[in-house]
């Protein structure tokens, strides 16, 4: 076989394995998509496929939203909790958690807000993405600084949590434990 020749074999076998793997995609039909969908927690079989939900809204807790009634926790980020106390700029004590729901609050209200649900979690909360206006609610509670962006969940909020404390905005200003070590370290109190 001439140099040439064996260059380009292992382009001719990958072109065959994806022209295999797309007949067989085709052969398999709707019900390996729907499959697929109900693996990533989404689609019919999940029950959670991509519903939308519009309309007035009213803030539970920072990172909590109902929509007409239906509950939706927005998705990536995380809000102080309830009992959740932080220190301002000049060391005064606050309730963060309720500080935070206030500003959630304003931003939804009397507005419509549109939420994608793109997920249910087992205890069957749905979780999404909403939105006002066109804005992103998680993108802006973290960037003004009164969510935290789940890092673990998405890294879609990093660039708004660094603007905000790099601005020293909302929590930010003063002196605050993130959510999920607030709540360890209450666990681990209780257990004590």
């Amino acid at each position: 076989m001439t140099s040439r020749a064996c260059s380009r074999a292992p382009a001719v076998r990958g072109a065959a394995l994806v022209a295999m793997v797309a007949a067989f995609a085709l052969a398999a039909g709707p019900a390996a998509a729907q499959t697929n969908q109900a693996a990533k927690g989404r689609g019919p079989i999940a029950n959670t496929p991509d519903q939308t939900i519009k309309g007035s809204a009213m803030a539970v807790e920072g990172d909590l939203l109902t929509v007409n009634g239906t509950a939706v926790r927005l998705m990536g980020i995380d809000a102080p909790d309830p009992g959740q106390k932080c220190k301002n700029r000049y060391g005064h004590e606050l309730d963060c958690f309720k500080v935070a729901t206030a500003v959630l609050a304003n931003m939804v209200k009397g507005e419509e807000v549109t939420c994608t649900i793109t997920e249910q979690d087992r205890t069957g909360e749905k979780k999404g993405e909403c939105r006002v206006r066109g804005v992103d609610l998680g993108a802006a509670m973290v960037a003004r600084g009164w969510a935290f962006q789940y890092a673990s969940l998405s890294p879609a909020y990093q660039k708004g949590e660094a603007y905000a404390q790099s601005k020293r905005m909302g929590l930010w200003a003063g002196q605050v434990e993130k959510p999920w070590q607030w709540r360890s370290r209450q666990l681990r109190e209780t257990v004590k």
